[in-house]
């Protein structure tokens, strides 16, 4: 019986031990990390508190205050925290206020929402790649004032990688139930056409990087080669969009590929993409005639458009109809 005390207390140091370590160096760890980003006037004032004794690993940082270094982005929070269990320190755990601001370009955005969170597996190596993760939130919005607002009802996005090297991920996202604010509905849709809430928009497909996401990705961000897209759709009311092939960065950095679209009541879909700025309203016309003799020759049902988008020489083509430079990344 004193034999199993004494080993029972002697665990019980060591595990303390390990715990005080654990923290201490996690503690300095996000100390240096903040101090670096403060000399280089990418973030504010903030303090680190660590709990979570004797299972977890409880990191606070608060207030949260991060920039550019051009300064067109901003984002601003009370607290962000980072959670991870003691007997697994590569799985990170983070959690977001219910309150946070973030601006783009000058644009103030008020963010909200019920619950926000991400997960994340981390490699072994002292690199830490990212092995997989997880983000979701729910009754998200986003508010940019002037009655300009997008509700969601939820938002996922997910990443695993499927290579020894980690260079390829899987990724997934999906946002539910999108709701315009009246402002934004009158934009996207004029006439009213559709229904208050769009279903849904999904991806799901392959990311091919130069380097895996690991912590030096903020020096040197990882270059995206090549994206398999086995599925890009969207659906709201009776119009909805679906989209999949392969895209792959040609040697002079822009996009290159074909992707296969298959569209349902094409004509509202043009329209809405007419609304939001993706066609000149100049050049609706034209595409209308031109993807009317697309969907008759293809012998589609009414209302049915199956075309390609191509993405050769520089340049992005629907079917025959020119839309402009292909982007570069």
């Amino acid at each position: 019986m004193r034999a199993l005390l004494w080993i029972t207390t002697a665990a019980a140091v060591l595990y303390g031990g390990y715990w005080v370590a654990g923290s201490m160096a996690m503690r300095r760890g996000a100390e240096a990390a903040l101090a670096d980003l403060q000399a280089q006037g990418l973030a504010g004032p903030a303090a680190i508190t660590l709990r979570g004794f004797p299972s977890r690993f409880d990191l606070t940082v608060e207030p949260v205050a991060l920039q550019s270094a051009d300064g067109t982005l901003r984002w601003t929070a009370p607290f962000v925290q980072l959670f991870m269990l003691a007997y697994r320190p590569g799985h990170v755990i983070a959690v977001w206020p219910h309150d946070q601001r973030l601006t783009l370009a000058g644009l103030p955005l008020a963010i909200t929402s019920a619950d926000m969170r991400a997960s994340a597996v981390l490699g072994a190596s002292g690199a830490l790649p990212l092995d997989r993760a997880v983000f979701v939130a729910r009754d998200l919005a986003l508010d940019a004032g002037a009655g300009r607002s997008i509700a969601l009802t939820e938002a996922r996005l997910a990443s695993a990688a499927t290579d020894a090297a980690r260079r390829v991920h899987h990724i997934g996202a999906e946002l539910l139930g999108l709701t315009l604010s009246p402002a934004l509905r009158a934009v996207a849709d004029p006439e009213a056409t559709q229904p208050d809430r769009l279903d849904w928009l999904r991806l799901d497909g392959r990311l091919t990087l130069d380097r895996p996401l690991d912590r030096h990705a903020g020096a040197a961000p990882p270059v995206p080669q090549a994206l398999d897209l086995q599925e890009v759709s969207l659906r709201w009311g009776e119009a909805s969009l679906r989209a999949g092939g392969l895209l792959e960065r040609g040697a002079d950095g822009r996009l290159q590929g074909r992707v296969e679209i298959d569209a349902r009541q094409w004509r509202k879909v043009l329209a809405l993409a007419v609304a939001a700025g993706l066609v000149p309203p100049e050049l609706a016309p034209t595409y209308a005639a031109a993807l009317e003799k697309i969907a008759e020759a293809s012998g589609s049902a009414e209302g049915d458009l199956r075309v390609p988008l191509v993405l050769s020489g520089g340049w992005i083509t629907l079917g025959a109809l020119p839309i402009g430079r292909a982007p570069r990344i």
